[in-house]
């Protein structure tokens, strides 16, 4: 099956890009549920059916529709509409196209943020978007302290560190070179 993909974008469950055309991958996708089911079970303890869930850089919304199960309401926001317009998905799914920098959202309407990756441009916009005590969840390899210094910058009031699933000190997260676990809270 060949899709034709304007913006040349490789998405999970897509490769190779030739001639403007992309192949289905079905490894990749399979790989890419793999990996939505292990992050659902990585926020899982913070959501439940009050609290509205926002999955920042969602793509093919498989995150995102797994978590539609849990919360009130999932907001699912990338750059494309290409892969999230063309999947189907439960009621309480609201697919968003941004320009990759303003986050288009009520303010203070969203109790948990999620991202793959850290976009620094992005956290003012994520902050906003946040309830008061609301956290927003992504990974980074930056330095601990320009990471901490651009949160609080931001609006958030907290901080938290993770290396390998474990909570560790901002000292300690100074000195490691190891990939971030973050949990902002605003």
């Amino acid at each position: 099956m060949l899709v034709t993909n304007r913006m040349q974008t490789v998405t999970a469950g897509l490769q190779g890009v030739t001639a403007g055309r992309l192949r289905f991958d079905a490894e990749a996708l399979e790989r890419r549920e793999r990996d939505a089911e292990r992050e659902l079970r990585g926020l899982r303890r913070a959501l439940d059916l009050h609290k509205v869930f926002l999955e920042v850089g969602a793509g093919d919304c498989a995150l995102a529709r797994r978590a539609a199960g849990y919360v009130e309401r999932v907001y699912a926001l990338d750059v494309s509409e290409d892969m999230m317009g063309r999947l189907g998905g439960p009621p309480n799914l609201v697919r968003v196209v941004h320009d990759g920098v303003r986050i288009p959202l009520p303010e203070a309407g969203v109790d948990v943020a999620f991202s793959r990756a850290l976009v620094i441009s992005q956290l003012t916009g994520i902050c906003r978007t946040l309830k008061d005590g609301g956290v927003y969840y992504t990974s980074s390899n930056g330095p601990a302290a320009e990471l901490r210094a651009a949160f609080f910058d931001a609006g958030f009031s907290r901080l938290r560190y993770y290396v390998n699933g474990l909570r560790i000190p901002y000292p300690l997260a100074r000195v490691l070179d190891d990939p971030f676990r973050l949990a902002a809270i605003k």
